[in-house]
């Protein structure tokens, strides 16, 4: 059984090609390596893990069905991600109308600081004080952050699963770094040598 920490872009390109043409498999392949991301993305959204799970279902079984349909993805991971996040606004607007729409939402962040923190032995003072930073952020700025970071995702990549053009995507960003280094710089942290 392959390993499926790490896999090729092209790797990923190749077994969304055979998915496409009907290999089980290569489909089955794709539902093992994406589940999991597309799942800590999903529930950044609403804090319902099964919702998040169905939603991630939902877009592999219409996947599946209109898999003669759909084109041939530049990056995989984008696709699913953008199609993930279209079905959670889409499904949960059915539920919530009033209180569930693409610009109304909460975008929960946790960055892995926590192992990070861990490992460079960094106090938690200074990760409550970034967490407090994060959470001041609007929403767009932390999804952003998230992807770009977090995901590994091009500023281009980003732009397509959140439907932004590249320049927004660009700025927004800009803005995200720049109101990180005012709320740093705002609140010290004394070191005790």
């Amino acid at each position: 059984m392959p390993n499926y920490t790490y896999i090729s872009n092209e790797s990923v390109l190749l077994l969304w090609s055979e998915f496409r043409l009907g290999n089980e498999v290569s489909y089955a392949s794709l539902m093992r390596i994406f589940s999991n991301p597309m799942y800590r993305y999903g529930i950044r959204f609403l804090d319902d893990p099964d919702f998040v799970k169905d939603c991630i279902q939902d877009v592999f079984f219409e996947l599946w069905n209109r898999r003669d349909k759909i084109r041939q993805a530049e990056c995989v991971k984008s696709y699913l991600y953008k199609a993930l996040r279209l079905r959670i606004f889409r499904e949960r607007s059915k539920w919530k109308p009033s209180e569930f729409i693409e610009d109304n939402y909460e975008f929960m962040v946790e960055f892995d600081v926590e192992s990070s923190i861990i490992n460079e032995e960094v106090s938690q003072e200074i990760y409550h004080r970034l967490e407090k930073i994060l959470d001041n952020l609007p929403k767009r700025q932390k999804e952003i952050l998230y992807l770009r970071f977090y995901e590994g995702m091009s500023p281009e990549k980003i732009a397509e699963v959140m439907d932004l053009n590249r320049q927004s995507v660009y700025n927004l960003m800009h803005e995200s770094i720049i109101s990180l280094r005012k709320y740093w710089a705002k609140s010290p942290v004394y070191y005790c040598l």
